[in-house]
């Protein structure tokens, strides 16, 4: 076979897949789930978040204490402590609290968190734009990663938006805005998160990256700019998921990701792309060795291939899983905490997961965890 005629079979399978006609052959298996140790995860779940927010924190505060020592303080008075902040706006999120019921959930929970003093729901409000609450916040969803860090190869990337009305469902809009550009009433690129022409309310829009086997996010981005694409947002996400899981063998995507440099970016770090090209694709590398051989390799075994690829609908499942846990739009008016609030909600999952984990899989969240076996 030579190599037009490789091209030919390489654009008739993208193109079969994409028409969902391709004799795909799944032979993935079941995951098998106990659910006597389910049911008492469940049970147990709202006691161990606390728990286990507490000891991330606490473990992220020692972290931060030891590798990143803060300078003298300037005048005025002091601050409330970050950590007690940090712990009180995870609480927040977890039980979907405005500012003033977390006042009262800080009261009920106080010696639960070990929280050093009381505050008011104003300092809570505030601690979304804190430098030092956010620089907390980005150790403890580092620290959620550590557990599975030798454990975790393959992950999948995507994008979604998080709603700030409840008039919102960003699925419908973006299928809205998709029918509408098909219609060629308009010609938004599918690689930008532009919101669309006809919402009231704006967006938060994340990119995430997912483990496919514990679904913990390895890599987060939330922004309010719109005029950022998908692709331009990859670079950060991928930098960070490598960061916390440097035995990363593949990274899964949607055709949005099926361009050269974002090959070449992923094979910088050594790490195998499965992105699924355009139909008019061709072999030629200008370059970037990663997207020949990701192109070579689905040509020659492409049921393989397509059983790597198809486990990137876990990056969806995981955004489901956001969307159930919480069902209400974003409370924040003001774009950095919109942010901040949004990027919680993907720290809270991981934690809530780590929680699940350790019935269903005997993962230790921190070393000096203990959990009771039922």
């Amino acid at each position: 076979m030579n190599r037009k005629q490789r091209g030919d079979l390489l654009r008739k399978i993208i193109d079969q897949v994409r028409k969902g006609e391709f004799p795909y052959e799944e032979k993935r298996e079941k995951t098998r789930i106990n659910w006597r140790d389910y049911d008492i995860a469940q049970c147990r779940e709202m006691a161990d978040m606390i728990d286990l927010i507490r000891e991330l924190v606490d473990s992220g505060e020692k972290w931060m204490d030891a590798n990143m020592p803060s300078g003298p303080r300037g005048p005025g008075r002091p601050p409330k402590q970050a950590p007690d902040i940090a712990k009180v706006l995870l609480l927040q999120s977890y039980f979907g609290a405005p500012n003033r019921v977390a006042e009262g959930l800080l009261l009920l929970f106080s010696e639960k968190l070990g929280l050093h003093e009381e505050f008011s729901y104003k300092t809570i409000e505030r601690g979304y734009d804190r430098e030092d609450v956010k620089k907390i916040l980005d150790v403890v969803f580092n620290q959620t990663n550590k557990p599975v860090r030798d454990l975790e190869k393959v992950f999948s990337v995507d994008a979604s938006g998080t709603p700030t009305s409840v008039k919102q469902n960003y699925a419908k809009d973006r299928q809205r805005q998709n029918g509408k550009n098909s219609r060629g009433k308009g010609k938004t690129s599918s690689s930008k998160l532009a919101s669309t022409p006809d919402s009231k309310h704006e967006y938060v829009y994340k990119e995430a990256g997912i483990g496919t086997k514990y679904k913990l996010f390895a890599g987060w981005t939330s922004t309010t700019d719109h005029s950022i694409g998908e692709t331009s947002i990859f670079p950060e996400v991928m930098a960070q998921a490598v960061e916390n899981h440097p035995c990363m063998e593949q990274i899964l995507g949607d055709g949005v990701f099926a361009t050269r440099p974002i090959c070449s970016l992923v094979g910088g770090y050594d790490v195998a792309p499965r992105f699924l090209p355009r139909r008019n694709v061709t072999l030629k590398r200008y370059g970037v060795k990663e997207w020949v051989d990701m192109l070579w390799d689905l040509s020659e075994n492409p049921q393989e291939w397509l059983r790597d690829y198809h486990s990137r609908s876990i990056s969806e499942t995981g955004f489901s899983m956001l969307t159930r846990a919480n069902p209400g739009p974003l409370r924040k008016r003001l774009d950095p905490r919109r942010e901040t609030e949004d990027y919680l909600r993907g720290i809270c999952h991981n934690i809530k997961r780590l929680c699940y984990l350790t019935y269903l899989e005997g993962i230790v969240p921190v070393p000096n965890w203990h959990w009771k076996e039922g």
